[in-house]
């Protein structure tokens, strides 16, 4: 009879990008990277539903769990595994279920990129007796002095605490800022929606002028957006930027059309940190043209000139996304 051991899941890189794939038991023998859902239950209360982990367990037996979860198998997404693993193991299957943020994690063996759902839940649960030995509801204070004195998943308890900060910290909207002819739907942006489903990645159209009052009515009520701009998305994230100097918490630019014929520099440098990428090979945006450019528009420039063309063809992969994204 199968078991979990024979599951075949996704394995990935440092990156989170999908490389290959594996069994499971072959997965936790040579420590490869691979992908796990985690779904933080809350009920009304706003308490977490902490479960026990049984002792025939993989990896942490009998210890207290923040998240119901697991692997991603190797034809789902992180979405249809969430939704599997929570129905599976407590018998829930009819609330809705918001992504938070998606976490590394890495201690001797186990190496996860998970994707963190929250949903609510009241109970009662029917609880998969192979896998959740049993479980209460107890306050996310309750669950961090816990770790102190009884065993806890040390990923779910990073979890826990990236939770606290993320709910505290101001809202950050992050936006993809397409090119000239191409989509919010285009190959950077489905990468977005794939490793990224927070980052907004909508459709503009018309003029430069066009494109910013688009911009501008979308970030109505915002106080620190950050903008990924692409070609001329990079052009537009700097125009907004100087319009809107105080309004803008990073830039993270690549191969940005600076050298457009209706850039004008602005009168004083801009403060909003910024990363320019840009590619040796590019002859629609010439390092030589841009560079000069965005040293005299910013103050606060990293400039990481890369190997490659217009597109990023290759530099885009490889980005630690993560990363430069992270809080």
């Amino acid at each position: 009879m199968p078991t979990k051991y024979d599951e075949i899941i996704q394995i990935v890189n440092r990156h989170n990008r999908i490389i290959g794939h594996q069994l499971r038991s072959i997965m936790r023998a040579d420590g490869l990277t691979h992908r796990a859902s985690y779904i933080l239950v809350f009920n009304e209360k706003d308490e977490i539903f902490l479960q026990k982990r049984t002792e025939s367990k993989d990896i942490y037996p009998g210890f207290w769990d923040v998240a119901a979860g697991g692997v991603v198998l190797v034809d789902e997404s992180y979405e249809e595994s969430a939704t599997r693993e929570l129905a599976e193991e407590l018998g829930v299957s009819d609330v809705p279920l918001r992504f938070l943020f998606d976490h590394y994690y890495e201690d001797g063996d186990n190496r996860v990129w998970g994707r963190i759902f929250i949903c609510r839940h009241n109970g009662p649960f029917s609880l998969q007796e192979s896998e959740v030995a049993g479980g209460r509801f107890i306050s996310v204070a309750e669950a961090l002095r816990l770790k102190d004195k009884e065993p806890m998943t040390p990923d779910g308890v990073e979890i826990l605490c990236k939770l606290q900060k993320h709910q505290t910290a101001p809202e950050s909207d992050i936006f993809f800022l397409h090119g000239l002819d191409s989509s919010g739907q285009g190959t950077k942006g489905q990468f977005f929606a794939e490793h990224f489903p927070h980052i907004h990645c909508p459709d503009f159209h018309g003029t430069l002028a066009d494109r910013l009052r688009q911009l501008t009515n979308l970030c109505q009520g915002l106080t620190s957006p950050i903008f990924i701009g692409s070609s001329f998305g990079g052009l537009m994230a700097t125009c907004y930027a100087t319009e809107f100097p105080d309004k803008v918490g990073r830039l993270i630019l690549l191969a940005p059309a600076l050298n457009f014929g209706e850039y004008h520099l602005p009168k004083n440098k801009l403060q909003v940190p910024t990363i320019l990428i840009i590619g040796n090979n590019d002859t629609v945006t010439p390092p030589v043209k841009v560079i000069p450019l965005a040293q005299k528009t910013f103050s606060n420039l990293e400039i990481r000139l890369t190997e490659d063309d217009h597109m990023l063809h290759a530099a885009f992969s490889a980005i630690s996304w993560h990363e430069l994204l992270m809080d």
